[in-house]
């Protein structure tokens, strides 16, 4: 690395054209970084400098870019300038440069427009001798289009910003607009004076440390101590600087760095597919580290230690003498990596338009995964399975069959352990973790691993427990206490709606944004209803107020209230809302009964019972069921929690 220097914007911007690899992040910026950035701004004094931090290029031989230097229109080359540590303030600093521009372009005088000038050609876009705009930044793949077309561009295209780096730039933009416009309309007849001097401030009065690399592989050297955005840096990261400085190390002076691309390469895709997933935070990013290193290294999660654990399994003191050995495991940890975050992603967001693409061969199947991976998001049991559900993948490659098979079995195991039971949600994980762990590494086959599971199953929630669990005189006939009776209830309307060869008229995210989805047929307040207080006494009201039996979904709760149960009902040709015309195959089944009294909420929760042990059956003949005696416990959820009351 060459030795650092300090410069200003102008500097840094001189006959550079800066390009944003696509291993990076996209921009992360939040409105607290920008304010933070135009409040530095507002206190620096004229003809006083500011030191604004670190940014580190990689200037890129011709032999790696292009035969010739770009060539503006006056006649000056532009080098390329590959920004390893810097993008979030350089862009931002472009972004404030660009709502300078044209504040001065609209409404000031023919100098303050000659500036304007200015500001695009040397920060912005200069010309090249095609006639073509040549940028001046360029930001990675994922944005690169809308930051030119969209957020610079002075005739805009009418898009909507689709991902999150996308979204904080044009957030980004707004909020500088709007810090501008506020300072102009403050004292109208000194805001080109004002905009002038804020110019001058970002042009020459910001000072930076430049740091230029000869390889990029360097670039873990030294970004583990150069924060661009003011935040920790993420274990991925870390991992990342970790392989790129070992590559720098292992590698020969006289050839290519091959796994240095590799890891650049990987890491575009594995920051893609985040970013696509929207599973951008440091925790989402840990996480997928953490279940990798589980599936493909070792199972037992106490033993994990973030980037730690990855920089000692490939500590170059274990492979001395043994080069190549150790290049060859950085490829394959590295390649693993990227495939394990493409069925990270998928699980995590399984209704996104691109998930599980490797099953698109077959659409049925694909759709079935999909729905099925959806059921464990809703069920909020994703993490525990995440090992065992990389390793079918990975060992199932483009068949869908058996990793379909073991999304069922894992919504199962959730729903009888985590929520009909109330275990804990990391009962059994070890065991999980290894049963994954061994499928991934070859010393298990599928059906063998499939055999496992249920035999954790049966021995955390086996068929006695489940029954008893899904009877009347359980606690967990109270479906609401453990945050599950929204779920149940939904599986139940799909059910139905499946056996009409139809599907749910009510979809999961329409029902999580419905303010009341939930009706207590029996309502909660029933003094002064005769209907009602013929049928219940007060004991009996409290007693079945909260059953399973007099519990449905609907997407018109406030229109039921306290009416008597023959209006809640209704006919199909009535004009108000009721069971009778209700799109809803749970609620259209109430009309059955002629009145609603104990005996109804009785048979009615008979009905669901059995049905939910019919659902979530699974064949553990042959296994062990140890016995252990069902569990009491107190659960974080409030009585009719999941229900409101508004409305009935």
């Amino acid at each position: 690395m060459n030795n650092d220097k300090t410069v200003s914007l102008a500097d840094l911007f001189h006959k550079r054209v800066f390009q944003v690899p696509d291993y990076q992040r996209g921009y992360s910026w939040e409105e607290q970084q920008v304010r933070e950035f135009l409040e530095d701004l507002e206190l620096l004094e004229s003809g006083r400098f500011h030191y604004t931090g670190t940014v580190v290029l990689h200037e890129s031989r011709s032999e790696e870019s292009h035969s010739d230097p770009w060539m503006d229109e006056e006649g000056d080359e532009y080098g390329l300038a590959k920004i390893v540590d810097g993008q979030q303030r350089l862009t931002t600093i472009v972004l404030l440069l660009d709502g300078i521009r044209r504040s001065l372009r609209t409404r000031f005088s023919e100098k303050s427009i000659n500036l304007s000038r200015g500001i695009k050609r040397n920060y912005l876009a200069a010309s090249a001798t095609s006639g073509h705009p040549l940028p001046k930044i360029n930001l990675n793949e994922d944005t690169d289009h809308f930051f030119k077309e969209v957020i610079l561009s002075d005739c805009p295209r009418g898009e909507e910003p689709k991902i999150t780096s996308a979204q904080r730039l044009a957030r980004a933009k707004e909020q500088i607009h709007a810090y501008i416009e506020s300072k102009i309309n403050t004292t109208p007849a000194e805001g080109e004076e004002w905009l002038w001097a804020l110019y001058r401030k970002l042009n020459s009065q910001l000072r930076f440390t430049l740091y230029l690399i000869e390889d990029e592989a360097e670039a873990g050297v030294v970004f583990e101590t150069m924060n661009d955005r003011g935040k920790p840096l993420s274990e991925l990261e870390k991992v990342k600087n970790y392989l790129l400085h070992a590559s720098a190390i292992l590698q020969d002076p006289n050839a290519p760095n091959e796994l240095a691309k590799s890891i650049n390469r990987a890491w575009s895709e594995i920051l893609r597919q985040l970013m696509e997933a929207h599973l951008e935070s440091s925790a989402d990013e840990d996480q997928l580290l953490r279940f990798d290193w589980l599936a493909r290294y070792d199972p037992r999660p106490g033993e994990w230690n973030y980037s730690k654990s990855v920089k000692g399994k490939f500590a170059l003191k274990h492979y001395k003498g043994r080069r190549e050995t150790l290049i060859e495991d950085l490829h394959r940890y590295t390649e693993g990596l990227r495939e394990s975050c493409v069925a990270y992603c998928d699980a995590r967001q399984p209704n996104r338009s691109n998930a599980f693409d490797s099953f698109k061969s077959n659409p049925k199947d694909q759709a079935q995964v999909r729905e099925w991976s959806s059921k464990l998001v809703r069920i909020r049991a994703v993490a525990v399975f995440l090992p065992l559900l990389l390793a079918v993948r990975k060992s199932g490659r483009d068949n869908p069959d058996k990793y379909l098979e073991t999304l069922k079995l894992c919504e199962a195991f959730a729903f009888r352990v985590y929520r009909l039971a109330g275990r804990r949600t990391d009962a059994g994980q070890s065991r999980l973790f290894r049963f994954g762990h061994e499928l991934m590494k070859g010393e298990c086959e599928f059906p063998e691993t499939m055999r496992n599971v249920k035999g954790e199953l049966a021995r955390l929630c086996g068929d006695d427990d489940f029954k008893w669990h899904t009877t009347y005189e359980s606690p967990s006939n109270r479906f609401w206490r453990f945050g599950l009776l929204r779920y149940f209830l939904y599986e139940y309307e799909s059910d139905a709606a499946r056996k009409e060869g139809a599907s749910p008229k009510l979809l999961w995210e329409e029902l999580l944004g419905l303010p009341d989805t939930g009706e207590h047929i029996l309502p909660q307040k029933i003094s002064g209803r005769p209907y009602w207080e013929e049928r219940f006494t007060h004991e009996e009201h409290e007693q079945y107020i909260h059953d399973l039996g007099n519990l449905t979904l609907t997407k018109h709760n406030a229109s039921y209230g306290n009416k008597p149960f023959p209006d809640k009902k209704g006919e199909v040709g009535a004009t108000e809302h009721c069971y009778a015309k209700s799109s809803l195959y749970i609620e259209r089944e109430l009309t059955h009964w002629e009145h609603w009294d104990a005996a109804a909420i009785d048979a009615r929760r008979s009905r669901l019972l059995e049905w939910a042990r019919k659902r979530w059956a699974v064949d553990l003949s042959g296994l062990s069921d140890e016995g252990h005696e069902p569990e009491t416990f107190e659960d974080e959820f409030d009585e009719g929690a999941e229900f409101s009351s508004t409305g009935d």
